[in-house]
């Protein structure tokens, strides 16, 4: 397309026109910059002005704060001083009666409330030890022995519940040593068996065939010995009484060259090796010992002859394999076989893991077991092992955490429902002044823990066979559970194998156990999703009143908003506005609500307060002093803040 008409022609600026027009144009941008710099100057201004009265009213809320925390902890103190005095007078009178049944009961058992009579018992017992001791004598030595480790568990239980960590150590020391001792009392009598094995009788193939105790027994002990130093080939031992099998092969001998050897099994239902911190066994301990036997004695002139061996020498255990005198041919030692019967009381998993004790590193091991059966209907478990040592069925500590989340509600006058879904199972329990028992689940193996012994009438709890429910110090109950492997009172150092928790501030949690404990008769009680990722001086529950006992779902998202959110600090708590359907948690305190020394003053201090009675019944007297230390207990030990 080409126009007809010519385009006009544009008149060529002149230089002085650029020059003006371009220093109009700078000093228009000079203009725009420096209204730019002073509105940023007044910005900045302002933003400092906002930050220093931020600055200024944050340091005043502190300095209100720590005014405020420093007159409450004095009421704090003076409320739960009185709280102590009252649990300290209960206790007192439950103290007289257990001593008062301990006396009648003129029990030779040393008191294992003083050191001195402990290390004395343990003297006297090794000294009244004698060269020819029967191994029925030190069994029933042993089972005395245990009677004493069982007052020190009821020590170290209490010392549990009462966070005293140096009573508990106290407690585990001399509960190992005296377990060792009964050891000890076990091999000493192995000793003079085999110094006069000759006296036993023997089949056609020259070997005996010995076992104490029965198929249920706490202690239980096997022997069976080849009085020639050859000929021995692949054995097959059975001890049907105490129900422990051997199948041991021909590679035993050959690595035993010039002895005349004895097998001994010694089963007990403890474990008396170190501690392993990161696995734990169940189901008791086999102890799988190859030994030689010594020289026989000799009838010379009418004399028997008979060679004592030199002290500390009187028990000699071979090693399997025997790695100091080992040839070509037997390099590698062919694996023993080993069965026995685990306890009715101890869960165990489809597939157990067996283990055996390395002392030399102090932890359980796996190398060289392998062909682990587990026989449900009979209890049995067998296995192959290239060596012979201690072996258990072993788990890790912390198989039962986290807790995905827990709830506690009231359910009749002072007493609690607590269902805590643990990482296997969901547990629930009954909090009341006589201490803890378990409601749930009804497992086969946890029967004997729920239930007392026998059966009777119980009216509307009864359970299998009418048997009554069992009720114990929560301590003791979660010991118990722990020997059934339902380990619930973890370890600060349990979080270690967990990713992404971390233990609580000591302070923090003391603060929320004792003060939850004081509304648990009133109020729900729930975990919050968002306590795990809080810092280790906060720790976050959810509270809602309940006072007609109603059964609420604390999961249901619609209820959401029914409970209010409670977050504790060393020495403080608040309401806080955190929603578990809202992410992340919302830490900002409730309208109207401040921190205060105590959850009690929290309720105290409410802008809208309820009725007089309602904060009354939340003060604690000699009454509720026992549930309510009783709820407190429970929690610290489960140590349910750090663990959800």
């Amino acid at each position: 397309f080409v126009s007809l008409f010519p385009m006009p022609k544009t008149k060529k600026k002149s230089k002085k026109q650029l020059e003006d027009e371009l220093q109009k144009a700078a000093e228009e941008q000079k203009r725009h910059e420096e209204k730019e710099r002073l509105f940023k100057l007044e910005e900045d201004a302002l933003a400092a002005n906002r930050e220093r009265l931020e600055i200024e009213l944050e340091g005043k809320n502190r300095v209100l704060e720590a005014e405020r925390l420093e007159e409450e902890q004095e009421l704090v103190v003076r409320m739960k001083g009185e709280r102590k005095r009252c649990l300290d007078y209960e206790q007192s009178k439950l103290q007289e009666k257990i001593e008062w049944q301990k006396f009648v009961s003129c029990t030779s058992r040393p008191n294992v409330m003083f050191e001195n009579e402990i290390t004395t018992y343990v003297s006297m017992v090794r000294e009244e030890r004698s060269d020819r001791e029967s191994m029925e004598t030190a069994i029933e030595k042993c089972k005395a022995a245990e009677e004493v480790v069982g007052d020190l568990l009821e020590l170290y239980c209490k010392a549990c519940e009462e966070g005293n960590v140096t009573r508990q150590d106290w407690c585990m020391h001399y509960i190992g040593e005296i377990r060792a001792l009964e050891v000890e009392l076990i091999d000493a009598a192995t000793a003079h068996l085999l110094l006069y094995i000759e006296k036993q009788e023997a089949n056609a193939h020259l070997q005996v065939y010995l076992q104490w105790g029965n198929a249920n027994d706490e202690m239980k002990v096997g022997f069976w010995g080849h009085l020639q130093s050859k000929g021995f080939r692949a054995k097959s031992i059975e001890h049907s009484k105490i129900q422990i099998g051997l199948d041991l092969p021909k590679a035993i001998q050959l690595q035993s060259i010039g002895h005349c050897i004895g097998v001994r099994s010694l089963y007990t239902t403890f474990d008396s090796a170190g501690k392993d911190p990161v696995q734990m066994s169940i189901g008791g301990m086999i102890r799988v010992d190859l030994l030689s036997i010594p020289p026989f004695s000799k009838k010379v002139k009418g004399w028997t002859i008979r060679q004592v061996p030199a002290p500390g020498k009187e028990l000699m255990k071979l090693p399997y394999p025997n790695t100091e005198h080992t040839t070509a041919s037997t390099a590698i030692a062919a694996p023993c076989k080993i069965d026995y019967k685990v306890p009715s009381h101890v869960l165990v998993s489809k597939s157990p893991v067996v283990s055996w004790w390395d002392a030399s590193v102090e932890r359980w091991s796996t190398e060289g077991i392998n062909e682990i059966t587990w026989e449900k209907e009979s209890r049995k478990i067998s296995f192959f092992t290239a060596r012979l040592a201690s072996f258990s069925i072993t788990q890790e500590r912390h198989i039962d955490l986290p807790y995905k989340h827990w709830n506690m509600r009231p359910c009749d006058d002072m007493v609690v429902e607590l269902t805590v879904q643990a990482a296997r199972y969901e547990l629930r329990f009954m909090i009341s002044e006589d201490g803890l028992r378990l409601k749930g689940p009804q497992l086969p193996e946890l029967l004997d823990v729920m239930f007392e012994p026998g059966s009777g009438e119980a009216g509307g709890l009864s359970g299998p066979s009418g048997r009554r429910p069992r009720i114990r110090s929560p301590a003791t109950l979660l010991n118990e559970l722990r020997d059934c492997g339902l380990n619930l009172m973890p370890k600060n150092s349990d979080a270690d194998q967990l990713e992404g928790y971390t233990p609580k501030h000591p302070e923090t949690q003391a603060r929320a156990y004792s003060d939850l404990s004081e509304i648990a008769a009133f109020y729900d009680i729930a975990s919050s999703r968002h306590n795990k990722d809080l810092p280790a001086e906060r720790a976050l529950v959810r509270i809602r009143e309940n006072e007609l006992r109603e059964v609420f779902n604390p999961l249901d998202s619609d209820g959401d908003a029914d409970y209010q959110a409670i977050m504790f600090f060393p020495k403080k708590c608040c309401q806080v506005q955190s929603l578990e359907g809202v992410s992340p948690c919302r830490e900002a305190m409730a309208p109207g609500h401040f921190t205060h020394a105590s959850l009690y003053l929290c309720f105290e201090k409410d802008p809208a307060p309820g009725p007089a009675e309602r904060l009354q019944r939340l003060e604690v007297t000699t009454s509720t002093v026992r549930f309510v230390e009783a709820v407190r207990q429970t929690m610290q030990l489960m140590h349910l803040l750090s663990f959800v």
